[in-house]
């Protein structure tokens, strides 16, 4: 049996490992991802037998604020484990949202792991614009 570890992490782990995982990025994704990882307040990893698979933060607007914004990396590896990925992200979210009552974020509307995470999470969508379906975890 696999082992399946969810890890809080620092910036430049996260952003290592998301690197690692994804290998070549573009500029636009780099930036991206370093817009991301900078103001994130909490980081996650997600491991499969010691190898990285996933990542995720939250991203406050303000450092006082009761909301946070959710960004997703995964890696096509955690579709073998999904069930267990799902079990672990929800006992990690019900946590944050003790800070966080309110998530917040847009998926691409073409990242259909990411969307059925999200709704394992509690995500309601709102109407999809300019490819991304905007979503919130907990009442607004």
């Amino acid at each position: 049996m696999s082992e399946v570890q969810i890890i809080k992490a620092d910036a430049t782990t996260t952003r290592g490992m998301i690197l690692a995982m994804h290998g070549t990025l573009t500029d636009v994704q780099v930036r991206t991802l370093d817009g991301c990882n900078g103001p994130t307040s909490d980081l996650w990893v997600g491991f499969i037998d010691g190898r990285p698979v996933c990542a995720w933060g939250l991203v406050p607007p303000t450092m006082l604020s009761d909301r946070a914004y959710l960004w997703l990396y995964a890696t096509p590896a955690i579709d073998e484990y999904k069930f267990l990925f799902i079990r672990h992200s929800i006992r990690v979210m019900e946590r944050l949202r003790e800070l966080y009552p309110v998530i917040h974020g847009v998926c691409d509307i073409e990242n259909t792991r990411a969307i059925r995470w999200l709704k394992r999470l509690g995500a309601t969508f709102s109407d999809p614009y300019d490819g991304h379906v905007p979503f919130v975890i907990g009442a607004i």
